[in-house]
């Protein structure tokens, strides 16, 4: 039964994915957690995650961005190394906390009608994609945290979601060689991962079809809504550490 609603509920979670342009791994973390612990939820969530993304690059290949994806592949494979290799070591409380926070702040991009006065360029995916490679590993998940990046960048809704999967694929794809390097990659993870990654597939293909009825501009609108959303379910999950520290 816990297994059926893992499903149901990665089913809806990837279809609200593909809208919002990812954050699956935070709505996913408690789902996964369930069934297989809290351990085994960063590689169930790399393997299930790599191939959601794998069905969205099929899906927007002619749309991906091979220029940011050129200035992403180093340095996400060099990050997810990182992350990956103090998985096992480091708490990630306190990381987990801050990404809240700058998710949660991106809530005033709802009033920015006006194009930023920095602009983003393609080379500045090459250290931001670093710094969210290495946490990913490190943490599992870091949500949609460099959305806002891609919507300053100025591509469309399908091409945000072709490049940033792209990408993913490249990221997963590295943690979960790293993860088994370390010994995470156990049957029962792989089990997990693969069920829910063909559910993420299915789910994919109908977001596919949502996609296309919506607007630019209230892509633009959902994707910061998912960002404080991601933001605020980061930051409940660890409020006893916040709570701590506003006594401080």
């Amino acid at each position: 039964m816990q297994l059926i609603l893992v499903i149901i509920g990665a089913f809806v979670i990837f279809i609200l994915s593909t809208l919002t342009g990812g954050g699956a791994s935070l709505l996913l973390m408690p789902l996964v957690a369930i069934v297989v612990g809290v351990k085994a939820v960063a590689p169930v969530m790399a393997i299930s995650i790599g191939m959601s993304s794998t069905s969205k690059v099929a899906l927007f290949w002619k749309h991906i961005d091979w220029t940011l994806f050129a200035w992403l592949f180093p340095s996400t494979i060099v990050g997810s190394i990182l992350g990956a290799s103090l998985f096992a070591s480091m708490s990630s409380d306190y990381l987990q906390i801050l990404i809240g926070l700058l998710l949660v702040s991106t809530i005033f991009q709802f009033k920015q009608k006006k194009k930023s006065s920095f602009k983003i360029k393609a080379w500045h995916f090459a250290p931001m994609g670093l710094v969210v490679a290495f946490l990913s590993g490190l943490i599992g998940g870091v949500g949609p945290l460099m959305n806002s990046a891609y919507l300053n960048y100025g591509i469309s809704k399908e091409s945000l979601l072709g490049t940033r999967s792209a990408n993913a694929i490249l990221l997963h794809a590295t943690k979960i060689i790293s993860y088994a390097y370390y010994g995470y990659v156990t049957g029962e993870v792989m089990k997990f991962g693969i069920i829910i990654g063909v559910t993420s597939m299915v789910a994919v293909y109908f977001g596919k079809l949502i996609l296309a009825k919506i607007s630019d501009n209230f892509f633009r609108q959902i994707v910061v809504a998912s960002m404080v959303l991601s933001g605020v379910l980061m930051l409940w999950k660890n409020w006893g550490i916040v709570e701590n520290l506003i006594r401080v």
